[in-house]
């Protein structure tokens, strides 16, 4: 394995899993830490070398900083305990001397209590912070008769126990600001692919009652003829049934509050299958396209079925470059099946989540489920299939 999937697995898991973050923040601290520790970065807070005089090795804060670094991996869980545990291991530290190894400790996990502890615990921190820096300021100018040792103190002790919590504080504002703004853009993008299936169903009922209107009007500027005018009234009839089909889907998208959020994109139909197939040749997949014309399929449904295909096509594109992969789709009684099937040919890869149960695989089961269909996919020998079954007749949701 070459250096750069190396970095690129490293990189992907360090995005995924919080716990490898945690994992690896404290085993960097430690190993900088110790390095501090090492090069005589000790007995920073006191001028009489108090560990030394008072015979305590070193190597004693090597002790704290590893205390102090095992708190670190509970930080998001347990905030508040880990903090206590790390200030008492930082407490210890000081008795000694100090060492700005146990500096780095405390500023982390200051900043995750401002992160991932509550409201209240978060009042209880920086209310102590206040207290600790203010009577640290007082205590401190008064035994050094100074004032500006008093000042030194207070701005040293701000910087170190107040900024990780003002940081933090930012952080979770930017965090709430980008969630509202992406809500609200992807809101809009809702509102807008809707309006456009919207409208799109409204030309398709159009186009119906537009045959209705002109077989009926043949019809009536011709003299009476049974057989001729009854084979208008069953056209005129499927005419319309179509189109309830497609008024009653229309109703079903604009009811669904929630039916697009996931995936706000302009519809597309089993019409724009061949555009899909086209990209993903291109892409090096070798696709074997077996599709059969399904007559009045209601749009919601064609809809569907085109993002079911994309999606599908796309997972193979990723997980199984350059795959023979099979498409079908075509009409079983009152259904529509969509069926795709590719080799696999990332074996190294077969495990990961991404192939067997990622954002996709949910996206594609949720569109079907809202229209009362269902779709499975797993691995068969060799092959990754996906194969969805959709009702012509989409049936609305309890």
């Amino acid at each position: 394995m070459g250096t750069a999937q190396v970095r690129h697995r490293l990189v992907g898991h360090w995005r995924s899993s919080t716990r490898f973050q945690d994992v690896m923040t404290a085993a960097g601290t430690f190993a900088v830490g110790l390095a501090f520790n090492l090069v005589g970065l000790i007995d920073v807070w006191s001028s009489t070398q108090a560990g030394s005089l008072a015979g305590v090795p070193g190597w004693w804060h090597t002790v704290f900083l590893t205390a102090g670094c095992l708190a670190m991996l509970g930080k998001r869980r347990h905030p508040m305990l880990a903090l206590g545990a790390a200030t008492v291991a930082a407490g210890a530290d000081v008795a000694l001397g100090g060492s700005i190894a146990l500096v780095l400790v405390m500023f982390d996990l200051l900043l995750s209590v401002g992160l991932f502890a509550s409201a209240r615990a978060r009042a209880a921190v920086t209310t102590a912070v206040f207290v600790a820096i203010g009577t640290a300021s007082v205590v401190g100018g008064l035994a050094a008769g100074q004032f500006r040792i008093a000042v030194f103190i207070s701005l040293q002790l701000t910087t170190l126990l107040f900024v990780p919590l003002w940081w933090a504080a930012n952080m979770r504002q930017q965090r709430s600001l980008g969630a509202l703004t992406a809500e609200r853009t992807a809101h809009e993008a809702v509102l807008a692919e809707r309006a456009a299936m919207a409208r799109d169903l409204h030309d398709v009922i159009g186009a119906h009652l537009s045959t209705t209107a002109i077989h009926s009007g043949a019809v009536l500027a011709l003299p009476p003829e049974t057989e001729r005018d009854r084979a208008a009234l069953r056209e005129a009839r499927t005419s319309s049934l179509a189109a309830l089909e497609e008024m009653r889907s229309m109703i079903l998208l604009l009811r669904a509050e929630d039916a697009t959020e996931k995936d706000p994109t302009m519809p597309g139909g089993l019409d724009r299958v061949p555009d899909l197939v086209e990209a993903a040749v291109a892409s090096g997949l070798r696709v074997d396209v077996h599709t059969r014309e399904i007559p009045r399929i209601p749009v919601l449904v064609a809809h569907a079925a085109y993002r079911i295909v994309r999606e599908a096509l796309i997972n193979a594109r990723k997980h199984a470059p350059a795959s023979e992969v099979r498409l079908d789709v075509r009409e079983a009684g009152d259904r529509v099946t969509v069926t795709v099937v590719n080799t696999l040919t990332r074996s190294d890869d077969l495990g990961h989540h991404a192939l067997s149960a990622g954002t996709g695989l949910t996206s594609m089961r949720e569109r079907a489920t809202l229209l009362g269909g269902e779709l499975m996919a797993s691995r068969d020998g060799d092959r990754w299939r996906v194969h969805a079954t959709l009702p012509l007749h989409p049936r609305e949701r309890p």
